[in-house]
């Protein structure tokens, strides 16, 4: 089952988020994402969090159609997302994606959305944002990368050190490479076909993929 998460970040649009929501059979949405989703269209099947960002007349209309709610402490160990993510998993999610993890006012809570990643390294979880998408591999492990020639592809490790990289069909080949945290040297590799395979041996990389197509137009708005 194919569960997609609003996070309370800002989302933009793009076309990877329009068919993740098509593809959605379960919404969840996580405290102030609950507002996002409903300007996308989602109704939520459940809504968690200690929902503090999230207004009492929002609260008491949605209970009033019957939505269901999974309230937490405000005083916990636990962001609303990672609930979010749980609760996922509980109604029998095989893949996630998350939207709203990025942006908003808080880069901490960016940050740690990232990190939620590598905290659940088994599960097929995938962030999305405008142009991008991004998903976590883990060692011994192979994921393949789709788009157009020219689309941006970016490597960086989530360990101290991911070993045994190997890729086809990307501008610059990493045969058999390590790579290491803290140096960049895996952003903005690029497709040259319309499809790259990744394989690692160990360690844990974030994989980045941006239409290109996508960022120049939202980089052309931005500019007029």
């Amino acid at each position: 089952m194919h569960i997609v998460i609003f996070a309370g970040g800002t989302v933009q649009a793009g076309q990877a988020i329009t068919r993740a929501i098509a593809s959605a059979q379960k919404i969840v949405t996580a405290d102030s994402g609950t507002e996002t989703a409903l300007r996308y269209g989602c109704a939520p099947d459940l809504i968690v969090g200690d929902l503090d960002s999230l207004a009492p007349e929002r609260i008491q209309q949605l209970r009033n159609q019957g939505k269901k709610f999974k309230e937490a402490l405000v005083e916990k160990n636990e962001t609303d997302t990672e609930l979010a993510i749980q609760s996922a998993i509980e109604l029998g999610a095989t893949s996630i994606t998350l939207l709203g993890a990025l942006g908003g006012a808080r880069f901490d809570h960016t940050f740690a959305n990232f990190m939620l990643l590598a905290g659940y390294p088994e599960f097929p979880i995938t962030i999305v944002d405008g142009p991008s998408s991004c998903w976590l591999l883990k060692g011994p492990g192979q994921t393949n990368v789709s788009g157009k020639p020219e689309d941006l592809v970016s490597l960086l490790p989530l360990t101290a050190e991911v070993t045994g990289i190997k890729t086809h069909d990307l501008y610059y080949p990493l045969n058999q490479e390590t790579l290491y945290f803290g140096k960049p040297r895996g952003v903005s590799n690029q497709l040259t076909h319309t499809n790259a395979e990744i394989t690692i041996q160990s360690g844990m990389l974030l994989i980045i993929h941006t239409d290109t197509h996508e960022l120049n137009e939202l980089m052309a708005k931005t500019d007029s």
